[in-house]
């Protein structure tokens, strides 16, 4: 019976609760004198008099009592009320009687309730509806006019009308639209029983939902900068991306004769996806794309890859070049036609030489010796060196001058060479070198305009596993072969030539250097891969650091590992293209790599790629980068400047045909541009993901990305929140 009252007093009158209370005490409890409330207080004192009459009735009527008001009169038999309400004759009747109303009320508050809920459920139904409508308008256009005329739209179907919602940016929610919508509805509902009892006519019901675009994981092709040219497209371009989005944070321009396939567009813009009045924004299956607009957040900003590349950049630029090659004097061998000179000069380091004529070549021993100090060593015209064959590897060479080999061919025993002057060789000469440590300083020798540690003009090999400290640079002249280390355990240390180049290659020459897995590889100054016809094959390690710029109109073969490159590369700037390197014609192969590319220091002058922190172009039509798939940068092909101030971008430039790419190509500050025929892809299975502040694309280019990113197909679309 509490609970009858209590639901009495919530429909809005005291007396009602007083009434209902009355009655259902005496129904259960007829033998009550007084109406109290928990604690024994007489509740009809809280009245108003008309009701306190009415109770003050009921219950004397009940009990037997007289009110001074009104007494009791006689019944028939002279008997009085009290004694019939005493006498159990009749008492069901007069129970049931007073009961009948207690459930006539709880039918009424039933039925009430009930409707109640009704009203709720479908008030809640149409938020819901109200509020996706609203936040599928919001997320497409960014106008919360369209927002709101949505949500009173669906309202308005339902029997709402627009007094009757509330649509509202709900910014505790973060959506891809930056905020979610909430729509909610408040309407009276009649009440009826109350009204009999002089309670509340209405109640009012409310609902609310809330809901917004979910952000997904990235878009396989991105531009970041709002205030940029977004995703621009011109002169029959073509963007593909069949299983992921394509987002702009800024327009996106697809006129007449270009192609933007992708179910999925969203954009941050004023004004709509520019298409010229063409159907140029479609499906792969030709059904209509999706376009939101929203802002999109950049997938790898903060993120622990970018933070390490950052990192890594600042250590690279920090890199100093070894230090110079320091020994005491000694003196000068000369091996010429003049014997006796020769053999006079090897005894005065404590060494012998002897000559056989037919085959017209010296051998040099220092039998026993674990150090040897020697100035130059020179190699007459047609004449052979073998120098200290069968030596122990652990024996030191110091020369406080060079090795000049100007004759047929030079044969070092393996050891350790600390050569204070260089190496040079003349043309048509072989050179080979043991597997050794090799400290070679700078030549005070011109070679092709610049003076290196090593300048090869002809054929020179170095076994390996070796460890190389050469600061001043390596120079392999056009048509020349260069071998630096073979196998795999190598270590490089490289400075820079009096030219700026840590390592030149000519036309059409072969320079391959062995892989450096547990070694180092840093170089301080330019990698210049050659010209048309060159080969260039770079260690695999896991960390490549070069202070400078990577140029090369050739073919490069980049092993594995990070390429941390404090300046740009340039690739096909100035010509060149494919060549036979390694045994196979390559063009670009870069398999398991990373390229943290910062365009500090000087650009490289002349060709196509002006104001590129990379570039691609010329004749490299077979092209192949794909990143690491495991460590720090996993699925991360290339990061551009990270520094705000450098807006240096991308370029796939006339000729760059074919280019596969599989992993990201992040370029938060600089644009992504293609132009001139140029093509890139993921390749067979691979991803090509591209983030850069701008994609700019043009000149019959296409795109075209295969990645199947993780969530990629719900980009923009739009979920109830609450």
């Amino acid at each position: 019976m509490q609970d009858i009252a209590g639901l009495a007093k919530r429909l809005g009158h005291p007396d009602s609760y007083c009434a209902v209370a009355a009655v259902s005490i005496l129904a259960t409890r007829p033998s009550l004198q007084f109406f109290t409330d928990a604690n024994g207080q007489d509740r009809t004192s809280k009245m108003n008099p008309a009701s306190r009459e009415k109770v003050t009735s009921l219950v004397s009527a009940a009990s037997g009592q007289v009110t001074a008001e009104k007494p009791v009169q006689a019944m028939g038999g002279g008997r009085s009320v009290a004694a019939f309400a005493r006498s159990e004759d009749g008492a069901v009747a007069i129970i049931a009687g007073l009961a009948i109303p207690v459930l006539l009320g709880f039918a009424g508050l039933s039925l009430e309730y009930g409707q109640l809920l009704v009203v709720r459920a479908e008030a809640q139904r149409t938020a819901d509806l109200a509020s996706h409508a609203g936040a599928v308008a919001y997320s497409r256009t960014g106008d919360t006019n369209a927002m709101t005329d949505a949500a009173r739209g669906v309202a308005r179907l339902n029997g709402f009308g627009a007094d009757e919602i509330a649509v509202v940016l709900d910014s505790s929610f973060q959506t891809a639209s930056g905020a979610a919508v909430r729509a909610t509805i408040t309407t009276p509902k009649p009440l009826y029983l109350p009204s009999l009892v002089g309670g509340d006519t209405s109640v009012d019901v409310a609902a609310s939902a809330v809901a917004g675009a979910s952000a997904g994981q990235p878009a396989c092709v991105q531009a970041l900068n709002p205030n940029g040219g977004g995703i621009t497209l011109s002169g029959a371009t073509t963007l593909q991306a069949d299983d992921c989005a394509i987002a702009s944070n800024a327009e996106v321009a697809a006129p007449c004769g270009t192609s933007i396939i992708t179910s999925f567009l969203s954009y941050d813009s004023a004004n709509p996806p520019d298409t010229g009045s063409c159907s140029t924004i479609r499906s792969q299956d030709g059904e209509a794309t999706q376009i939101t607009r929203r802002p999109t957040p950049d997938p790898l900003e903060g993120s622990d890859a970018v933070i390490q590349a950052r990192a890594q950049m600042a250590r690279t630029a920090a890199l100093s070049p070894p230090d110079d090659v320091v020994v005491a004097s000694g003196p000068d061998i000369d091996f010429g036609w003049n014997q006796q000179k020769t053999i006079d000069q090897a005894e005065a380091v404590g060494c012998t030489a002897s000559f056989t004529s037919s085959g017209s070549t010296w051998t040099f021993s220092c039998s026993g010796l674990s150090t040897v100090n020697i100035g130059d060593i020179t190699l007459g015209g047609g004449l052979t060196l073998r120098f200290n064959p069968g030596g122990a590897e652990t024996t030191t060479y110091d020369l406080s001058g060079g090795i000049d080999n100007r004759g047929s061919k030079m044969t070092f025993a393996g050891g350790i060479y600390n050569v204070a002057g260089g190496i040079i060789t003349g043309g048509g000469s072989v050179t080979e070198f043991g597997a050794g440590t090799y400290r070679v300083g700078r030549s005070d020798k011109n070679c092709d305009g610049g003076r290196y540690s090593i300048c090869n003009t002809s054929e020179m090999t170095f076994e390996g596993p070796s460890d190389f400290v050469l600061p001043g640079g390596v120079r392999n002249t056009g048509g020349s072969a260069l071998t630096l280390g073979t196998g795999n355990g190598n270590s490089f240390r490289i400075g820079p030539s009096s030219a700026g180049d840590a390592i030149s290659t000519g036309g059409g020459s072969e320079t391959i250097m062995g892989d450096a897995d547990g070694g180092v590889f840093e170089a301080v100054g330019w990698i210049d891969g050659g010209r048309g016809g060159s080969c260039l094959v770079l260690p695999s390690t896991e960390l490549h650091e070069i202070r400078g710029s990577v140029i090369s109109s050739g073919a490069v073969r980049f092993g594995s590992g990070v390429y941390a490159i404090d300046g740009y590369m340039h690739l096909g700037g100035n010509g060149g293209g494919s060549a036979y390197c390694g045994g196979e014609t390559i063009s670009i192969e870069a398999e398991d790599t990373t390229f943290l590319i910062s365009a500090n220091g000087p650009e490289p002058k002349g060709g196509k790629c002006h104001d590129q922190a990379f570039c691609l172009t010329a004749g490299y039509s077979d092209v192949h980068f794909t990143a690491p798939q495991s460590g720090p940068f996993t699925d991360l092909a290339f990061v551009g400047p990270l520094d705000p101030s450098r807006p240096e971008g991308a370029l796939f430039a006339g000729g760059a045909g074919g280019s596969e790419v599989s992993g990201a190509f992040y370029f938060p500050t600089g644009p992504i541009t293609t132009s001139g025929g140029a093509s890139a892809s993921g390749g067979d299975g691979g991803c090509l993901q591209l983030i850069g502040a701008e994609i700019l694309m043009s000149g019959g280019t296409s795109i075209s990305s295969e990645c199947d990113l993780p969530g990629s197909a719900s980009q923009g679309r739009v979920v109830l929140l609450e």
